[in-house]
């Protein structure tokens, strides 16, 4: 596997720059210019862009893109659909989970496998990512990075000051919550959209349930797996933990509840790895100013949310091009320093972790443990576990009995529904 991989690489680079052509030259011919669409717009998520932007440049081509806020929610894929009907798709678009999938149904992404057999995708990408990555067992994106949404970020001074220490069970993190509330402190921070609401119900629901029933309930859409009980047991957990949220939430974003934790007028946000860039962005060190512990009964399980690229069909890009760009974001150094700034996992389980602050380093290690387990399982709540219909009617499901519009029977009756209508 070395030395193919080793013939890869350089038959990249020599992709990347044609011999005979100046970098400068190349990129000034419009067929050559990268036109990339995406949603990076916070602080921890432009160092991430400014990344990419530097190697491909650094591969002579020249950069183009359209920043549209949104995270893969319906919003941003509204935007790139107007760009398709319109007939101007963007050359390279970020994209994850299931709205792949979409496109690829569409008939509207290039193939990829060309490049993924030179750099040996099937080899160093993660299986559970592979399944969204690929359709028809045909390659048509590529994952830039591997996030996790299971982890808790801590405040470690005040941390330190309730002398709490990492909670490895459900009992322990209520009562570390317990300790902060009785502090002053806000226990959990947390914002007031849908999907991070549904991200704390997914990691409640893999502690309690374990990564089988995660799979079955959410990957594989088994209806006999919400079984009433477990499911009474996880809305009941959800329901305490709404008690250690302030009132605020109602008019915050997940970045405000984020600084609301770097300040310490929290103690802790349940949230994906991008805090960790958040976090690093602001020079904050793991250990010092903040921590990072895996939920509490989600050892071993990592839920994931892979940023990934995908190349429209008719779009004003040289198939040539679209390889060189599909090989940059691969490349082992654009990921180690993507997701240094990230705050992820690499999306190559080969990238050496020498480079990355501690939290990232537990994450590549839970990530390599977790592939080979086959616990690679997509996050519900950044719609990499099922599709589009389904995570929106667990949206409101979870949202619904996160505010108290509705109680826990009702929601565990709401979501056997829901899961069922997906079968039918």
């Amino acid at each position: 596997m070395r030395s193919r991989g080793l013939a890869a690489r350089g038959l990249a680079l020599a992709l990347a720059l044609p011999l005979g052509f100046p970098a400068l030259a190349w990129a000034q011919d419009p067929a050559q210019k990268v036109d990339v669409m995406h949603w990076w717009v916070s602080e921890g998520e432009q160092a991430s862009i400014d990344v990419i932007k530097r190697y491909t440049r650094q591969a002579g081509m020249a950069w183009q893109e359209e920043v549209r806020a949104g995270s893969g929610t319906a919003r941003y894929g509204d935007f790139v659909r107007q760009r398709v009907e319109a007939g101007r798709p963007p050359a390279a678009a970020q994209m994850i989970g299931f709205d792949i999938q979409y496109w690829a149904r569409r008939g509207a992404l290039a193939s990829l496998d060309e490049q993924a057999r030179l750099q040996e995708w099937d080899e160093v990408v993660p299986y559970g990512i592979q399944r969204l990555s690929k359709y028809q067992g045909h390659w048509i994106a590529a994952p830039i990075n591997a996030h996790a949404t299971n982890w808790l970020w801590v405040n470690k001074p005040v941390l330190d000051r309730l002398g709490g220490t990492a909670p490895d069970n459900w009992d322990a993190l209520i009562a570390l919550l317990d300790k902060a509330k009785a502090a002053g402190i806000v226990p959990l921070a947390i914002g007031k959209e849908a999907w991070e609401q549904t991200l704390l119900f997914e990691s409640v629901a893999a502690g309690a349930g374990g990564a089988e029933f995660y799979r079955r309930a959410f990957l594989d859409l088994d209806p006999q797996a919400l079984q009433p009980q477990l499911l009474r047991t996880i809305f009941q957990r959800m329901r305490q933990l709404r008690a250690f949220a302030d009132a605020g939430l109602a008019g915050r974003t997940w970045d405000q509840a984020t600084r609301m934790v770097m300040a310490g007028q929290a103690l802790l946000q349940v949230q994906g790895t991008w805090v960790n860039g958040e976090f690093t962005s602001r020079r904050m060190v793991p250990g010092r100013q903040f921590a990072c512990f895996l939920f509490p009964d989600t050892q071993g399980i990592y839920l994931f949310n892979a940023d990934q690229y995908v190349f429209f069909q008719g779009a004003a890009m040289a198939g040539a091009t679209r390889g060189r760009f599909a090989a940059t974001l691969m490349d082992t150094g654009l990921q180690r320093d993507l997701n240094i700034a990230t705050g992820a996992a690499p999306a190559r389980v080969d990238v050496a972790p020498d480079a990355f602050n501690a939290c990232g380093q537990q994450l590549i290690r839970h990530l390599r443990a977790s592939n080979m387990r086959r616990t690679v399982l997509g996050s519900v709540a950044m719609g990499n576990a099922n599709p589009p219909a389904v995570k929106t009617a667990i949206y409101q499901v979870v949202q619904a009995h996160f505010t108290g519009a509705i109680d826990d029977e009702t929601a565990i009756a709401r979501l056997q529904a829901a899961i069922g209508r997906a079968t039918q």
